[in-house]
C-alpha cells in the first residue's frame, strides 16, 4: 500500500517530539555528578554527626587557606612571567633580527624546554634545597645580612610553582597571540601603531578571549599541583592530612576528608570555567 510523502511506513516506530525532547534532556543530564553528590553528602553527615570526622574536619579546614594562598600568588606572578615569555616567543627572530631579539627568543626557549621537561616535585626541590641557599650565600657575599630561614618555605614552593607553571602558561599565551590573524595587524602597522599599542589595543584584548577557559583549566591544575609543598612541611591540605593520619592512625578518614576538599574545589572550579566558556564563546 502505497504512502503519502512525509507519512511512515506501516510498521514502524515514531516518536514524538515532546518524547523526543524528553529524552534529550535525560541523555544531556550530568548523570556523572550524582555518585560525587553522594559521597559529599555522606561526608558532610559523617563531619556532623561523627566526634572523629569532625575533629579531623577541624584540623584540616585550617589548610584550605594555605593551600589557595599558595596556588593563587603562584598563579599571579605565574600568568605575568607566561605573557612575558609568550609575547618573545609568539614573534619568531628572521633573518634581519638583530642580537639582542635572538638571544632572548633563545633564552625563553630554553627556558620553556627545560622547565616542561622537569618534574614540578623536582623543581620545588631545587629551589627550596639548591638555589635558595646559594641566592643567600651570593647575597650575603655582597654585603646583605640575609639567613636560609629568612626566606620560609612556602614562598620558596610559591617560586617553584610560579616558574613552572610559567613555562606552561606562555605556550598558551603564545597560541592564543598567533591566532589572531595576521590581517589585523598589518592593518593596525598600517594605521602607524607600534608594537607595543597592536599587542595592548589590537592582539591581547582577542587573545585573552580566547585563551581564558585554558587559564582557567591551568588554575585548576595548580591548586592540586599545590599538594606537592607538603614535601617542604607547608600547612597546606596534604601536609595536615599527613599530620593528622600518623597522629590518630584514622588514614581512611583523613585522606577521605581531604580528597573531598580538593575535589569541591576543583568541582567548583571546572563549573566556573564552563560557564566562562560559554560567556567568552567564538565562533
Amino acid at each position: 500500500m502505497s504512502t503519502h510523502a512525509g507519512e511512515p511506513e506501516e510498521g514502524t516506530i515514531t516518536i514524538a517530539p515532546s518524547h523526543r525532547t524528553g529524552w534529550l534532556s535525560l541523555a544531556l543530564f550530568p548523570w556523572w555528578t550524582i555518585p560525587i553528590l553522594i559521597a559529599g553528602i555522606a561526608v558532610v553527615v559523617l563531619v556532623r554527626t561523627d566526634a572523629q570526622y569532625s575533629t579531623i574536619w577541624s584540623q584540616l579546614q585550617n589548610g584550605i587557606g594555605t593551600t589557595l594562598r599558595v596556588s593563587f600568588i603562584a598563579f599571579a606572578l605565574s600568568m605575568l612571567i607566561g605573557l612575558l615569555i609568550g609575547l618573545i616567543r609568539s614573534n619568531p627572530p628572521t633573518a634581519k633580527s638583530g642580537f639582542f631579539r635572538v638571544l632572548f627568543y633563545n633564552l625563553a626557549t630554553l627556558y620553556v624546554e627545560v622547565l616542561r621537561g622537569l618534574p614540578i616535585l623536582v623543581v620545588i626541590l631545587v629551589i627550596a634545597f639548591a638555589i635558595v641557599p646559594e641566592l643567600v650565600k651570593f647575597l650575603n657575599s655582597i654585603g646583605m645580612d640575609v639567613t636560609v630561614r629568612d626566606i620560609p618555605f612556602d614562598w620558596r614552593a610559591i617560586i617553584a610553582l610560579t616558574l613552572t607553571y610559567a613555562a606552561f602558561l606562555s605556550e598558551v599565551f603564545r597560541g592564543g597571540i598567533q591566532s589572531v590573524s595576521k590581517g589585523q595587524i598589518e592593518a593596525a602597522k598600517s594605521l602607524g601603531m607600534t608594537y607595543i599599542q597592536i599587542m595592548r589595543f589590537v592582539v591581547l584584548p582577542q587573545a585573552i578571549r580566547r585563551i581564558l577557559p585554558p587559564l582557567g583549566n591551568d588554575l585548576i591544575a595548580m591548586v592540586k599541583d599545590s599538594s606537592l609543598v607538603a614535601i617542604l612541611g607547608v600547612q597546606d591540605i596534604a601536609q595536615l592530612a599527613k599530620l593528622t593520619s600518623s597522629s590518630t592512625f584514622r588514614y581512611l578518614e583523613t585522606y577521605l576528608i581531604a580528597a573531598m576538599i580538593y575535589l569541591s574545589m576543583t568541582l567548583l572550579g571546572s563549573l566556573l570555567v564552563r560557564w566562562l566558556e560559554r560567556i567568552f564563546r567564538t565562533d
